[in-house]
């Protein structure tokens, strides 16, 4: 537990529980192994946080052995012992003055177990009365690490968390998914005392807003399902009950009979990105499916472009004019986007690959770690409420600032070069998966070493990229800032390393010292260009560049443009 939680005084942390930030546009997303192209479970959340400007830290919270007598606390007055003995686990948190606790968001244990949490949610108001929260119950403040510390198994970890809110209850409404290499739960808290938790089917996937979502359950069994004692007497006795061919539909016996837009919409664009044939247009107050099978297999791709997405192609467009009061899934407050890729070939230590964009998805990157690292980065320690040097978070943060206050002229331009930066580095993630397989099996130090040094790596590469970017796109903004009257402003295109981008598309690189000229090959395809010139030729043909090349410190950078050509 931070020291600066403890120093709190009963009075402050009463006025400050549950009032200071606002966490209503956080996105969950599901992806079972059956219906993901590469086999792989995904649980994913976006987190909103507002203000915009909320750092996140993120750690490594070491195993200990043996030590009884230590309790988890939360700043509301919860407090819990701790086993003697608890797992190593990453975790997202809070910069350390915020106010208002930990606020792990997501972790992954060495067991192999990963919880991301929470998507806030809200029951109808017979339903607070009936089981109201509880002041110093359970909170999404310390939620994810109160499951990850002791938990063996998803099936575990969802039993010690409803463990949890049946002896202290919870403060809050909150959503929360739990999965390992066999099975992942949704574990829906309504209230002070009740909940379901259901077992997620392989084969479909699920998006859904700040709302929740299981709908008809089947009491009797109890394979796939958990409820609380008094769930279905309380629903009966407050005459909520929503039937469906003789089952409780709990999502419609619990919320308001009508749908928040705000969170129904980002539901239902899940289901026209990865399901269009599954629903229309959007209807409002309609309660759609948590779970439904996708129309294609679900790549890792498709889960990041969810996190990117503001409605775009549809009438709801959040950039169109009009439409700026949206609440789409891609929204300035978000301080980190997680997703977490579970292989089920991979060793139980090292089993989860989590994705992590700072400072949110929309104008960052999905920076990769294997769950099997055993610390993080000094930039990801970083802990300020202002902008400070060295951080992942300001480094990302900084560029979300410059892209958001002008999204058609900047978000097209900045996520070109973060989606390319992220499919080369699932390519490299995927061949050091193989490796750490390898080492697992012949010096789990080694092992361990290796995917923590690759982590930071990938770090250290992306935060100098960033600063490239962020150079790029500061130098369009101001010029654009000062453009005079009628005067047509510069919408922006990234450049980016030509020998790396290159390399990965599979070509040669070459280079004549002497006239300076670059060559590219790849089979009967033979490219050249040389910095300061605006024109490429391809096997003898002109091709204009959008942007001259130029070179830094040896580098020559060429338009992402032309990289998407080649």
């Amino acid at each position: 537990m931070k020291k600066t939680i403890q120093v709190f005084s009963a009075a402050l942390a009463a006025t400050m529980a549950l009032g200071s930030v606002s966490a209503q546009a956080c996105t969950g997303v599901y992806v079972g192994k059956e219906a993901s192209a590469d086999g792989t479970t995904i649980i994913a959340r976006s987190e909103d946080i507002s203000p915009s400007d909320y750092q996140k830290v993120h750690k490594v919270v070491a195993h200990v052995e043996n030590q009884p007598g230590r309790v988890l606390e939360d700043i509301n007055g919860f407090s819990m012992p701790l086993p003697a003995t608890t797992y190593q686990y990453t975790m997202m948190s809070d910069y350390s003055t915020a106010g208002d606790g930990i606020y792990p968001a997501v972790c992954s244990n060495e067991m192999g177990v990963s919880i991301t949490g929470t998507v806030s949610a809200s029951p109808c108001a017979q339903w607070k009365e009936a089981d109201p929260y509880v002041d110093e119950g359970l909170r999404e403040a310390i939620l994810p690490a109160a499951v990850a510390c002791c938990s063996a198994t998803a099936k575990e970890g969802v039993e010690n968390l409803l463990k949890i809110v049946d002896e202290y209850g919870s403060a809050e409404g909150n959503i929360v998914l739990i999965a390992d290499q066999t099975e992942a739960w949704i574990v829906e808290i309504y209230g002070g005392h009740q909940y379901a938790a259901m077992k997620l089917p392989a084969d479909s996937v699920a998006v859904f807003g700040n709302q929740f979502m299981i709908g008809c359950v089947d009491q009797n069994d109890t394979e796939n399902y958990i409820f609380s004692d008094e769930l279905f007497t309380t629903i009966d006795e407050l005459g909520l009950a929503v039937m469906e061919d003789g089952q409780y539909n709990l999502a419609k016996s619990i919320t308001d009979e009508t749908r928040s837009d705000g969170n129904n919409m980002r539901t239902w664009i899940g289901h026209k990105v990865l399901a269009p044939s599954s629903v229309g247009d959007y209807e409002s107050g309609y309660f759609y499916e948590l779970c439904y099978t996708p129309d294609e297999k679900v790549t890792l791709d498709d889960v990041m472009s969810i996190y990117r997405n503001r409605y775009e192609g549809t009438e709801y467009d959040a950039d169109a004019e009009g439409n700026e009061d949206m609440r789409a899934i891609a929204v300035s407050t978000t301080p980190e986007t997680h997703i977490v890729q579970i292989h089920d070939d991979y060793p139980t230590q090292n089993a989860a690959v989590t994705w992590i964009a700072p400072g949110g998805a929309e104008h960052s990157v999905f920076l990769p770690e294997f769950s099997g690292i055993t610390d993080t980065a000094d930039a990801w320690k970083t802990d300020s409420a202002i902008y400070i040097d060295n951080s992942v978070y300001w480094t990302f943060k900084q560029i979300c600032g410059l892209a958001d206050t002008d999204r058609t002229l900047y978000t097209q331009g900045v996520e070109d070069y973060w989606t390319f930066q992220e499919a080369m580095m699932q390519a490299e993630m995927e061949e050091a998966g193989e490796t750490a397989k390898a080492l697992y099996g012949e010096d789990e130090a080694k092992a361990d070493a290796y995917v923590t040094d690759l982590a930071e790596q990938m770090v250290t590469e992306q935060m100098a990229n960033a600063d490239h970017l962020y150079a790029e796109l500061l130098t369009v903004v101001t010029h654009n800032n000062g453009l005079s009257s009628g005067k047509t402003p510069t919408t922006f295109e990234a450049t980016t390393a030509l020998r790396e981008a290159a390399q990965f598309k599979g070509y040669t690189v070459g280079w004549d010292a002497a006239s300076g000229m670059v060559t590219l090959t790849k089979g009967s395809d033979q490219i050249t260009l040389k910095a300061g010139s605006s024109t490429a030729t391809k096997n003898g043909e002109e091709v204009e560049l959008s942007i001259t090349p130029y070179v830094v410190d040896g580098v020559t950078y060429v338009p992402m443009s032309f990289v998407q050509g080649l």
